[in-house]
């Protein structure tokens, strides 16, 4: 069995296009949550992931948008909070507001918690370097698996692993494709991989609507 692994979508469709184009036949899509914030394609992100019939938990971002977390002020024009909660169609906003903090999933021997950011909260970073991860104590055959740094991971915490799929649509590990993992749940084995689609193209569009150049230009950074 295989799963396809994905976050921080961020209403990039043709990024999200391009990641569902790329993945090979899957049993399951999993989205480690931020469908939205930052980017426009809200409405037809949604519709991408209601097709796919993926298991979505919510994201800090997200939860900006449900009113169920308050952004930094300073920040939330560049996160386009107010802008995507006008913008989502009633059954999307709906939908973004009943996605849960959390989801448990057991095959055969194992076992996946899907949250956001931590095991604590929505907002908190965990990078292979956090001091955090010493608190995560995983058993055996138990993945945790989460967004929001945008930088794929795979790390031990205990006898189980840590694993961040990247960024679909705003990746800042400086490789602009498209970031997600495929999980063979049997096997264990984790492949991260990467999905290229037109992001000059796509930044002409969001010029062309009149986005931040900061949010516009950090999809194609590269070293």
């Amino acid at each position: 069995m295989k799963l396809a692994i994905i976050a921080d979508i961020h209403g990039n469709r043709p990024a999200l296009e391009a990641v569902v184009k790329t993945v090979p036949p899957v049993d399951g899509w999993i989205c480690a949550g931020d469908v939205v914030g930052y980017y426009p394609d809200v409405n037809s992100v949604c519709e991408i992931l209601l097709s796919l019939r993926a298991w979505v938990v919510r994201g800090n971002h997200d939860a900006y948008v449900s009113r169920e977390l308050l952004p930094d002020e300073k920040r939330a024009a560049v996160y386009r909070t107010d802008w995507t909660r006008n913008q989502l169609e009633p059954r999307h906003a709906h939908w973004i507001s009943s996605l849960p903090v959390e989801m448990v999933f057991g095959f055969g021997q194992r076992r996946l918690k899907v949250r956001h950011a931590s095991p604590w909260d929505e907002e908190t970073y965990l990078y292979p370097n956090s001091t955090r991860l010493a608190d995560i104590r995983l058993t055996r055959n138990e993945y945790l698996l989460l967004g929001h740094t945008h930088h794929p991971m795979r790390i031990a915490a205990g006898e189980g692993y840590v694993i961040n799929p990247g960024s679909v649509g705003q990746p800042r590990d400086y490789n602009p494709a498209a970031s997600y993992a495929i999980l063979d749940v049997e096997s264990g084995t984790v492949e991260h991989c990467r999905a290229a689609y037109e992001v000059a193209s796509y930044q002409q569009y969001l010029r062309d609507l009149g986005w931040p150049e900061a949010t516009i230009s950090i999809l194609s950074r590269t070293r």
